[in-house]
C-alpha cells in the first residue's frame, strides 16, 4: 500500500478503534442484547428480563443503544463525585473512577413514580492482571452474565451498581459491594 493511502486509514483505525460509545454485537435472545465498547463486552436486556432480587419502583421499559450511550456520557462525567467518599476501593480493590473501562455491565430499564426513565447498571470487574491470576482471581468465563443479574457477595469494588436517570441526568444510589 503506498504511503499516501497508509497513514490515512492508519488514522482512520486509530480513530474508530478508540472509540468509547458501545455498539451492537448480536442479539442473544429475545430479551437479552449482546454490546462492546473497546474490549469490553456489556448486556442490555429487556423489560420482560427477569431481575433477580431488584425491587424497580415503578414499570420497566427496554433500553435502546442511544439511551445506553447517553447513559455513559453521564456516568463518565459525574462518577467522581458520586464516588465520594471512596468506599471499599483502594488496598488491592480497583479505584471505580479510574476503572470504568474494566467492567462488564448489565443493564436494566425502568421508570420511576415520577416518570424519570432510570438505567439500574450492575458492573463486574473484567480486567485481571497476571499478579491477579497468580492470587487465584480471574474473569468468570461463563456465559450465565450475559442472560441474568449476576450477583456477587463481598469483592469489594470489583462488583457494584448504580442508577442513571436518564431525564434529569443524574447519579444516584452508589453501592459497592463489601470486602469480607
Amino acid at each position: 500500500m503506498p504511503a499516501k493511502y497508509f497513514f490515512p486509514f492508519l488514522l482512520l483505525f486509530v480513530i474508530y478503534s478508540c472509540k468509547s460509545s458501545f455498539y451492537e454485537v448480536n442479539k442473544l435472545n429475545s430479551n437479552a442484547t449482546i454490546i462492546k465498547s473497546g474490549k469490553i463486552e456489556s448486556v442490555f436486556f429487556s423489560k420482560e428480563a427477569d431481575c433477580l432480587l431488584c425491587n424497580f419502583p415503578g414499570s420497566r421499559f427496554s433500553p435502546t443503544l442511544e439511551e445506553i450511550n447517553e447513559a455513559e456520557k453521564i456516568l463518565k462525567k459525574d462518577i467522581k463525585s458520586a464516588n465520594n467518599p471512596m468506599r471499599n476501593q483502594g488496598d488491592g480493590y480497583p479505584i471505580i473512577h479510574k476503572n470504568l473501562n474494566n467492567y462488564r455491565r448489565q443493564y436494566y430499564g425502568y421508570i420511576n413514580k415520577k416518570g424519570d426513565k432510570i438505567l439500574y447498571v450492575n458492573f463486574l470487574w473484567a480486567k485481571y492482571t497476571v499478579i491477579d491470576r497468580l492470587k487465584g482471581y480471574h474473569k468468570d468465563e461463563r456465559e450465565n452474565w450475559k442472560s441474568k443479574r449476576e450477583i456477587v457477595l463481598d469483592g469489594g469494588s470489583n462488583y457494584w451498581q448504580i442508577e442513571i436517570n436518564l431525564t434529569q441526568k443524574k447519579l444516584a444510589n452508589l453501592h459497592v459491594n463489601g470486602v469480607g
